[in-house]
Order: C-alpha cells, then structure tokens, then sequence
C-alpha cells in the first residue's frame, strides 16, 4: 500500500500529529506490538483506536481506495455497531465492549461498579487474543481505563507483552499513564493526546455539524479543549441538563444560607446509583463546581474572554459580585480537598454536603 495511491479517513478534530504517525505505521507496514493511548477524556482516543483496528481488518486494502472503505463486511460491521453504541445509556458505563465484540477484534473495559479491570478479565483478553485469526489477518485488543489495571491484571498483560506474537495489535486506553505499571509503559509506543484549541472545535461544531454561531461558541468554550465533550453537550440532552443542573446549584450557593444549600445538594444524589458509579459521579460534579470556581477568578482578573461557561455568563458574573478572590481561592481549596477525600472512600454525600456547609 503506498501513501501516494491510498488515503486513510480519520474521524477526528485536533490531535493530527496522531493520526500523521498511525498513517505513516499503516501505509509502511510497520504496525505492530503495544500502543498506550494517553491523554484526558473526550479527546478521541478510543474512538482513533477502534477506526485504528477497523483500517488494519478492512478487506479492501487495494491501492487507490479510501480506508476504511465502508463497503466490506468488516466495515458494515463496525458501522452496525456505531448505530447501535448511540442507543447505549449515555456516560462512560455503556457496553461498548459488547456492540464492537468480533472475532479478530475485542475490546475491554472496566466492569460497572469495578474499582479495578481484574485479572479474569485480562485473561480472557489475552485467551481471545492467542487465538487464531478469523480473516488471516490482525488479532487486535483494546483496553479501556488501562490505568485502572489491577496489579495481577498488570502483571498478567506483561507476560504477554514480552513474548509479543506477530500481527497481534494491543492498544492502551489511558487518562492518567502514571498508573500504568512502568514496564507496560516501556514495552509500548505511547502517543500523547492534547486538549485541541477552541477555535478547532468552534469550527468543527459550525462547519461540520452545523451549528450555530451562537450554539458553536458556548460548547466550544464549555467543552475546554476536548471536542467528544462538545458534542456529547450538543447531541445528548439529558447529559446536558444534569451537567446544567450541578452547575446552577453550586452557583446558587453563593446567594443561600447553609439549609438551601444542603438540599441543594439532596438534588443531586439519585437512590438507584451507588458504589463506583456514584463516586465517578460526584467527582464529576466536582470537576463542574472547580470550573465555576475558575470563572469567578477569571472575572475577577478581568478575563471574561477565557471563561469556560460562556452559556452563563450573566448569572456567573451577577452571582460572583462582592466575593473577594481570598472566598474564592478557598473555595477552590475546598474542593481540591474533596477530591482528595473521595479517593480516601469518603462517603460522597458527606463530601458535598461538607464543601455546602463550609463553602
């Protein structure tokens, strides 16, 4: 295949660096053993990696074609699949790892209410992986939430990183490479994933999903240099009106005395969700109410322009009149230590209910 008669369709706002050296890798040949995948959330990585393995099994590789052709069994299965990962509850629990299931291609994650991917887990991973191709071609296996690896699960994946077996492709999904075991790390090709700048969103969300000037500019902003977000924002309502919901409460604080403040936070505890999932949860929550925090400075520096919630902006202003910037560096130490404190397992109602009452 030679990169002057092949060209290769790559889903993907910013980061071409990435995609540039996937290119390079395909078009040569020279694809093989472990990748690590690095970076924050909602910038594309899984989504790279999967049209990553849907490139190498595609079954029309003649020069001159656009890959993945679209057209093959292989690529209408992938596509089937996509169709369906939309119908998948919203967040980060959706049975992915189910929809894109194939016999040359698997894909892991860390189990719902899971603190760890467990050893069984990656035992399964490698036993599909050692097994023969179904089309003669690559076997490829991609972990989610690597960092989440347990340290068996670790030391089992290690085993098979050093006997690596040809046209076996393992790719690591990673926000935090820093726990990931260091000699994973140094077995494997890590590409480093960065925040794309706004304006590379802004234009996505305007020319390539036409929307808005005024719809592009918020969820640009919003999205904070990760475009998967942006879109999440645009395309899926009810991950947008809870996002809406954590911010109006925490703005809210400011203007409540302590008792509206706590039941405030009542509003955002759902009984049906726990474990895990409640804690992935209120770190999210969060991660929202810091972002306020950081607006409330930014004003205060008089650097609206960098503001993150743009689609607030009045209430955040309004609401951040009088709060001397010492209230607000507090504030933003108070949730730092929460955050800390939900990694010790404190019970995540106590952590909120803690940053209403001493806010």
């Amino acid at each position: 295949m030679s990169k002057q008669n092949s060209k290769l369709n790559w889903p993907l706002v910013g980061n071409a660096h990435i995609t540039e050296f996937i290119e390079k890798l395909i078009l040569k040949d020279e694809v093989s053993g472990t990748y690590i995948f690095s970076g924050p959330d909602n910038l594309g990585k899984t989504t790279t990696a999967i049209y990553f393995a849907q490139i190498l099994l595609c079954q029309n590789k003649q020069n001159g074609k656009v890959l993945p052709c679209g057209e093959c069994s292989i690529c209408r299965h992938f596509s089937e699949q996509r169709n369906q990962e939309s119908s998948v509850a919203s967040g980060e629990t959706g049975q992915d790892e189910m929809l894109y299931a194939h016999g040359d291609f698997h894909l892991i994650k860390k189990e719902k209410d899971k603190k760890n991917i467990g050893i069984e887990q990656i035992r399964d991973f490698i036993r599909t992986l050692n097994l023969s191709s179904f089309l003669d071609s690559y076997k490829i296996g991609i972990i989610k939430h690597a960092d989440s690896l347990s340290n068996e699960a670790s030391n089992a994946l290690l085993k098979t990183l050093e006997e690596p077996k040809e046209k076996v492709i393992i790719i690591l999904i990673s926000a935090d490479i820093g726990q990931i075991h260091s000699t994973i790390v140094s077995r494997s090709k890590v590409l480093n994933f960065h925040p794309v700048p706004t304006e590379e969103i802004y234009d996505y969300l305007l020319k390539d999903l036409k929307k808005s000037r005024s719809e592009a500019k918020s969820y640009s902003r919003l999205a904070l240099g990760r475009p998967a977000l942006a879109v999440k924002f645009l395309e899926d309502r009810e991950f947008n009106q809870k996002y809406q919901e954590k911010m109006n409460i925490f703005i809210n604080f400011f203007s409540q005395d302590i008792n509206s403040r706590l039941l405030a936070v009542d509003q955002l505890f759902d009984k049906k969700v726990a474990g895990q999932e409640l804690v992935k949860k209120t770190k999210r929550t969060l991660e929202v109410w810091q972002g306020i925090i950081r607006d409330f400075l930014l004003i205060e520096c008089g650097q609206d322009n960098l503001m993150q919630h743009v689609i607030v902006e009045d209430k955040i202003k309004q609401a951040g009149r009088g709060i001397a910037a010492s209230r607000l560096l507090n504030c933003s130490a108070l949730i730092q230590r929460s955050k800390i404190m939900l990694e010790a397992n404190v019970n995540p109602k106590l952590v909120l209910d803690n940053i209403a009452i001493n806010l």
